[in-house]
């Protein structure tokens, strides 16, 4: 069996970044930065990157984030079927949810293919869900996967892949220009109070770079009603890429990410998060003229850190000094094949992947166990088409080692000193790992060419991670590890989906480009893992496997028409994904399961040759659960429909001007997914109220 600890995969990662970046010094031609702009929403591509066509992919480009949902992440990810977010309003961290599955990494959320593992989870305004924390404007995009996701990417993820492109040398540029920069600047008038992006960028025949700073704040919303929602959030961030040609067929990527998100839990708790983030990621790509090889190399190095400094008002306060960092470290390999077998076309995807998170807190760190989740992988996925019939099979070996600290003692009990570093000893270390086989097929048809059905099958494993396993109860501030709260004997969770589908594709005259798909998936889930009461029916809560099967089913649609004139892009999901409620349920420990239905409709029109762009976009989510304890407290929270209104100018090349009013006419509504229990509600809290957005972006 294949572990890598973590002193060696951070020395296997360092070791491969030291000598991608030493090939910086061997200069060539230039590089080539392919520039696409997308639909809001589309059906088509592979939705990983990898060259294999997924089923049920999608993605979301830079107007949609921008343009329709004035940078507001959760909103715009909720336009995707099968998608949601969990979204409390005192808390701006990203967590996605896909076919009601969210947290602890059963969705694989990536910046840039790197996965992110950051995570709080001891309470007040914490959560067990993955948070991702990143300013928008440095966004160009997302490539949403769901289900059992192809490729690297698939390591791990039990229900699918969410991953967020960053901004690169063509978003700067404009169009034949080698050298110049761009400024966006935008601010709304009811809590989104600015949001800024300065970037430069430069290309020559050898190597290409981009640098962009960027910031944005967000203070007190009004609702519907008129009821005034605290908010207090002040975020900035830095990026910089490097691309290099090695020769003819290699290309190198550096890049750095860089970001600090500081916020005031007002609803949930009235604690000062701080968070800072850094990133390194490396690719490398090489692209001969032979058809058997396409080769790609990532390697990553992440930390996430988070204080609780406290505040004048919170002096004594058992959350302060309450510190951690999260570091991550990972190395992909995937090939490409393409290969003519019988006159037919088959094209091979193969490669190994090994990543490790590891959490270390300090005496105050609550239910943040200190331990690490190793995974590994190999995989490989052939896609045979022959005349109108497609098949897809893929087969993944995923393994997983998880370790952590089982038991440990305050600084000044027993022989552990007073002054011991972190505040407590570590007296004793435990582990568990294993591996499966996990097999995957699509078969699809064309009876024509615009029109292909499909069916598909795939099984995902989902390792627990060494917070689950070596919980050491919610409130271990003082440095202690509690026997009764761990479970060594927790098992991996295991999928197994199931997907039937029609998906239309065609250009209609010389104009007109119409899509639609339509999937209908079931998920059969083995061994999920919830919080609650031990096997023994004891009082200390625990992780523990739930027996029998849960099932989460639906249907999700996407639709749209596009010309030079106007344009049309419909979404709508209808799902069951109950699953169990845990002990304390939404205080703290959240459910994912998605709202009944919702969608949206957006439309517009392009006027002026073009340079003007008028568009409208209506969100419905329909009836939502918020967690309270169990099922017969919780909060069930009633329908609604929202109505957006956007636009933009292109006063002339390279100088844009865009405007959104989002809740047209300021609706009381609760939001679904906010995932913080009864907090916000008994206030009779309502999501954010009309407000309207003006921006520009020049490129000089």
């Amino acid at each position: 069996m294949l572990i890598f600890h973590m002193g060696s995969l951070r020395l296997l990662t360092t070791t491969a970044i030291s000598t991608m970046v030493l090939g910086m010094a061997v200069p060539s031609g230039a590089i080539a930065q392919q520039s696409t702009t997308l639909d809001p929403i589309t059906v088509e591509g592979d939705g990983e990157g990898e060259g294999i066509e997924s089923a049920t992919g999608s993605s979301i480009g830079a107007d949609a984030i921008l343009l329709e949902g004035a940078n507001n992440l959760t909103d715009t990810l909720r336009t995707v079927p099968g998608t949601f977010t969990r979204s409390p309003s005192d808390n701006p961290g990203l967590s996605v949810n896909i076919r009601g599955m969210q947290g602890v990494g059963r969705v694989n959320t990536m910046i840039e293919g790197v996965p992110q593992t950051f995570r709080n989870m001891s309470g007040h305004a914490g959560s067990f869900d993955d948070q991702v924390f990143i300013d928008p404007s440095l966004m160009v995009g997302a490539d949403i996967s769901r289900g059992a996701v192809q490729g690297a990417n698939g390591l791990g993820a039990l229900s699918g892949s969410a991953n967020l492109r960053l901004l690169n040398v063509d978003d700067v540029l404009r169009e034949g220009r080698d050298t110049g920069g761009m400024l966006k600047l935008s601010a709304g008038n009811n809590g989104s109070t600015y949001n800024w992006l300065l970037s430069g960028a430069m290309r020559n025949d050898r190597a290409s770079s981009v640098v962009a700073l960027s910031g944005y704040e967000e203070e007190d919303y009004t609702d519907g009603d008129g009821t005034e929602v605290p908010v207090e959030v002040e975020s900035e961030s830095g990026l910089v890429r490097l691309n290099f040609n090695i020769g003819a067929d290699s290309e190198l990527s550096v890049m750095r990410l860089w970001g600090e998100t500081d916020f005031l839990a007002n609803t949930s708790s009235g604690y000062l998060w701080e968070t800072d983030k850094t990133l390194t990621n490396v690719t490398y790509n090489y692209d001969p003229a032979a058809s058997w090889i396409d080769l790609s190399v990532q390697a990553y190095l992440q930390e996430d850190d988070i204080f609780f400094p406290g505040s004048e008002d919170q002096s004594g306060a058992s959350f302060n000094g309450r510190d951690g960092t999260d570091t991550g470290v990972g190395v992909k390999v995937t090939n490409t094949s393409d290969l003519t077998v019988a006159g037919n076309s088959l094209a091979l995807s193969y490669g190994l992947v090994v990543q490790e998170n590891e959490f270390e807190g300090n005496a105050s760190s609550g239910g943040n166990a200190s331990g690490a989740l190793r995974k590994y992988g190999a995989f490989a996925t052939g896609t045979y088409l022959a005349g109108a019939f497609d098949a897809t099979a893929g087969l993944r070996l995923d393994g997983y080692e998880v370790s952590g600290v089982s038991d440990a003692t305050p600084a000044g009990s027993g022989d552990c000193p007073a002054n011991a570093e972190g505040g407590r000893c570590i007296n004793d270390r435990d582990s568990r790992s294993d591996d499966a086989i996990l097999p995957s097929l699509v078969l699809g048809y064309r009876p024509v060419d615009s029109l292909r059905v499909y069916a598909s099958y795939g099984e995902t494993m989902r390792a627990p991670t060494a917070s689950e396993m070596f919980y050491p109860g919610g409130h271990a501030f003082n440095g202690g590890v509690s026997d009764a709260t761990q479970n060594l004997d927790l098992e991996a969770e295991t999928a197994q989906t199931y997907e039937l589908g029609v998906q239309f594709n065609d250009t209609i005259g010389t104009d007109t480009h119409v899509h639609a798909q339509v999937t209908a998936f079931r998920s059969d889930i083995d061994n999920f893992i919830i919080y609650g009461y031990d096997t023994d029916g004891n009082a200390s809560g625990q992780y523990h496997n739930v027996k029998g099967t849960t099932e989460m089913q639906g249907v999700e649609l996407s639709a749209g028409v596009e010309t030079s004139r106007y344009f049309v892009n419909l979404s709508y999901t209808t799902a069951e994904t109950e699953q169990p409620y845990p002990l304390y349920a939404g205080i703290g420990t959240d459910i994912g399961q998605v709202p009944d239905d919702f969608g949206a409709l957006s439309a517009g029109v392009y006027l002026l040759d073009g340079d003007l762009t008028l568009g409208g976009r209506v969100r419905y989510v329909g009836d939502s659960v918020i967690a309270i304890f169990d099922e017969a407290n919780s909060l069930h929270l009633d329908p609604y429909t929202l109505v957006d209104l956007y636009g933009s100018y292109t006063v002339r090349e390279g100088f844009e001007v865009f405007a959104n009013v989002s809740n047209v006419a300021d609706e009381f509504y609760q939001d679904a997914g906010t995932g913080v229990g009864d907090s916000e509600y008994v206030q009779n809290y309502g999501g954010r109220g009309r407000e309207v957005t003006l921006g520009a972006a020049v490129k000089f």
